[in-house]
């Protein structure tokens, strides 16, 4: 799989410093075609990050870190477009501060070749992905700490779509619906606490489930 985006691909982003902020806010709109949009929230109590973008071929990345209460939204209408939304308590070593309270979500409503990824690390971890059309790609990643609870959604309706979840940690729970012809489902979990489930209706679906 192939990103136009990364975090800070585009020299667009908005940056904070390392000085602490109390509550962080950040909205963008755009109509037209071939357009891009980032916004990048660092150091944050409370941050709520909205992208809502309507035409043809667009990408839109959100990254939140070291955030306690955090909610990323990432609306599209188009096709070929990229989402991408990652949150993450800071890491220290090889550990990580949990985030609370991490809430993604990405909306691709309707159109072709659209990527959707999510990547959350920390506690409260949820995130939730729709999308709608034909061979379009939705993943979620996440590392849980702590005994709160991890939760993976993909919603796809169409063709030749592909879900991927993959989740490690404990208190695992994660879900695939997929509605279409010719669609694939993976959820893969490492850790305790797994819950897994997997729905398909359509004909030529193929669907996985890996935990252990």
């Amino acid at each position: 799989m192939t990103f136009k985006l990364s975090a800070i691909a585009l020299g667009v982003g908005i940056m904070f410093g390392a000085g602490s902020a109390l509550a962080d806010t950040a909205t963008i709109s755009q109509t037209g075609s071939w357009n891009d949009s980032s916004i990048e929230q660092y150091d944050n109590n409370n941050a709520v990050s909205t992208i809502t973008v309507d035409g043809y071929g667009n990408d839109a990345v959100v990254v939140q870190q070291d955030v306690n209460s955090a909610s990323a939204h990432i609306t599209q209408t188009a096709n070929r477009g990229d989402a991408t939304i990652d949150q993450s308590g800071s890491e220290y070593w090889h550990h990580t501060v949990a985030g609370n309270n991490q809430t993604a979500n990405i909306n691709q409503t309707w159109g072709w070749g659209n990527t959707a990824w999510v990547t959350q690390r920390g506690d409260n971890t949820d995130a939730m992905i729709t999308q709608g059309g034909f061979g379009n790609l939705a993943g979620i990643e996440q590392r849980g700490t702590g005994n709160t609870l991890v939760a993976a959604s993909i919603t796809q309706s169409g063709t030749l779509n592909d879900g991927y979840v993959e989740q490690r940690g404990s208190n695992l729970n994660a879900s695939i619906n997929q509605t279409g012809y010719k669609n694939e489902g993976v959820i893969l979990q490492t850790g305790s606490g797994h819950v897994a489930t997997m729905t398909q209706v359509g004909a030529h679906n193929v669907g996985y489930i890996k935990q252990r």
